[in-house]
């Protein structure tokens, strides 16, 4: 039983360290810069248009939790950490970080949105578009915000019941030494007694004694 409990930790705990890898992946595309497709050898690919062509980045809850970067370009993909597909339970489990994903996939399509507009010749669009990350990333950043004012109510209030439980503790201590205290002091009394009355056993035992030898 504790084996499998201990197996279950470490599953949750690896589930919720691959999300993060995910999460921080798309926060530092979308304040540096979604990668450029590249080719075997190193050249950056263009589109129809001969614009720069985004590597693979998610659009879509579903593309977040299929994404284990073999979407990448091998150039792309070497320079993540290992990551891989997020199963539908696993997300919906934790809605805080399904919600910063979505959060984070929007401003993603934004900062794709200023980047095509980089290598176009509209200057208005694009600083139209980074005008839209900007307050995307606001968003975000209010909202891992709340998600870590959350996180220290819940330690509070986790550190209170941890102070009460040990008052308890030695609330019942207290009551338990109090209890042995009051229990030997009772016996220490009562051998005091039994002593006494066998102070006064042991002349009439050698009264006895003489009547019995004469």
């Amino acid at each position: 039983m504790k084996r499998t409990v201990r197996q279950a930790e470490v599953s949750k705990q690896e589930a919720d360290t691959n999300i993060d890898r995910k999460l921080n992946i798309l926060n530092g595309w979308i304040a540096n810069g979604i990668p450029y497709r590249e080719s075997a050898d190193g050249d950056i690919m263009l589109d129809s248009h001969d614009r720069k062509r985004l590597d693979f980045y998610p659009t879509s809850l579903r593309q977040f939790k299929a994404w284990d970067a073999t979407q990448n370009c091998e150039t792309v993909r070497l320079r993540l950490p290992a990551i891989t597909a997020t199963g539908n339970d696993t997300l919906a489990k934790r809605p805080a970080k399904q919600d910063l994903a979505r959060r984070l996939i929007e401003a993603l399509q934004r900062r794709a949105q200023t980047q095509t507009a980089q290598t176009s010749a509209s200057e208005v669009k694009r600083l139209q578009a980074e005008l839209k990350v900007a307050r995307a990333i606001v968003g975000i950043r209010e909202a891992e915000l709340l998600e870590q004012q959350r996180s220290i109510r819940r330690i509070g209030r986790e550190l209170a019941h941890l102070r009460a439980e040990r008052d308890g503790h030695a609330n019942e201590f207290k009551r338990l030494y109090d209890e042995l205290t009051t229990e030997l002091a009772e016996q220490k009394r009562e051998n005091a007694i039994l002593v006494a009355k066998l102070a006064k056993l042991k002349p009439l035992r050698a009264a006895a004694r003489d009547r019995d030898d004469g």
